[in-house]
């Protein structure tokens, strides 16, 4: 079964029906559509239901395979209420992409049986350990803020002390340590902001808008420029590419992407760096490449994980952040990104963006 916009009976089967029924992608599980019976039943408004993770209805397992499928759970409106559902699952093909229409009927509530009860306890103690985590996680982001920065400020302000004092009594040796100790306070400073960057990248409200990409891209290659005007860089930037994305987070997004091709071109005698679009399936896809030094696609699994470097420190500087916090980003837009290299051949990003594409 195909769905589509622009079908004469779309509205009436889809839109106008009395049943609470939405479109999520098989694969991915974002948000495709939504009807305003089930924005009715959940309590959103459109924008915000097509924003959110499949699991925020509710603990949730899609089904696999190509055929129908009925299910009971208890899933969250909005506010909190409890809503007991039956999810009945169909597979079709909407906007040229593998989906499931999703009818999610009320169930009348009766005499609570022992799997019900079970149920309802399961899902009031992930909340609470949901809740728990995300308490955790706000005060994480306080102690890093506040409680590491003083002391790193100290042993770095008094370390400079002691250098500008007392540095021809110390010797050469003496003024060799401080200066360590100085850079090593300035390295862990660094990883202080690209983890509170990793935990801001999680949690900050999505406001997607229409961004004109091409534009945020070649901005940062100027910056770039500037900031080492001695490197000569060739960008390749294609015009017109935009998407509907939130306009921060993309702008990071691609401060990551662009910077680290710049980052691992620059032993690059004529580097060249490129972003761009391509379409493949029906999706459209995003991309930074460059021609610099690359990496073995055997330990592309470990790409964006936390503080997993695949060159040493002494090559290329870095916090082993950047990439980790870019999959959130785009992890967070119902997006996926993966990468292709070689050593010594240079390395592509692709990434997409599960909020709607804009046409040029």
């Amino acid at each position: 079964m195909a769905l589509q916009e622009s079908d004469a009976g779309y509205r009436e089967l889809f839109e106008e029906n009395p049943e609470a029924m939405w479109v999520c992608h098989r694969d991915t599980g974002r948000f495709l559509a939504v009807n305003e019976a089930a924005l009715r039943l959940y309590g959103y408004r459109r924008s915000q239901f097509l924003e959110l993770e499949l699991a925020r209805l509710g603990p949730i397992e899609p089904p696999t395979g190509g055929k129908d499928q009925v299910v009971s759970c208890l899933q969250r409106s909005q506010d909190g209420a409890e809503l007991q559902l039956q999810l009945t699952w169909h597979p079709v093909t909407f906007q040229g992409e593998p989906a499931h229409l999703v009818l999610a009927r009320r169930i009348e509530p009766g005499p609570e049986g022992p799997d019900q009860a079970v149920l309802r306890r399961q899902v009031a103690e992930q909340l609470v350990q949901l809740e728990a985590a995300h308490r955790e996680l706000e005060a994480f982001s306080y102690s890093v803020s506040h409680d590491l920065r003083a002391p790193l400020r100290h042993i770095d302000g008094f370390s400079r002390a002691l250098l500008d004092d007392y540095g021809e009594v110390l010797g050469n040796q003496g003024q060799e340590y401080l200066t360590r100790i100085c850079l090593a306070t300035g390295k862990m400073a660094q990883l202080i902001d690209a983890v509170l960057q990793l935990v801001r990248a999680g949690r900050s409200e999505l406001e997607p808008r229409e961004v004109d990409l091409s534009v945020k891209a070649q901005v940062i290659s100027l910056e770039l420029k500037h900031k080492e005007p001695e490197r000569r860089v060739e960008f390749e930037i294609a015009e017109g590419v935009r998407a509907e994305a939130d306009p921060k987070l993309v702008r990071q997004l691609l401060e990551i992407l662009i910077g680290n091709a710049w980052k691992f071109s620059s032993k690059t005698p004529e580097a060249r760096i490129r972003f761009g679009q391509k379409e493949e399936n029906g999706e459209r896809i995003y991309f930074v490449s460059d021609n610099g030094a690359g990496f073995d696609m055997a330990y592309a699994e470990k790409l964006f994980t936390v503080f997993h470097r695949l060159h040493r420190a002494d090559e290329f500087e870095g916090s082993g952040v950047g990439l980790a916090i870019a999959q959130r980003i785009v992890t967070r837009h119902g997006g996926r990104i993966w990468a292709e290299s070689a050593p010594g051949q240079g390395a592509t990003l692709y990434f997409t963006l599960g909020c709607k594409s804009v046409d040029n």
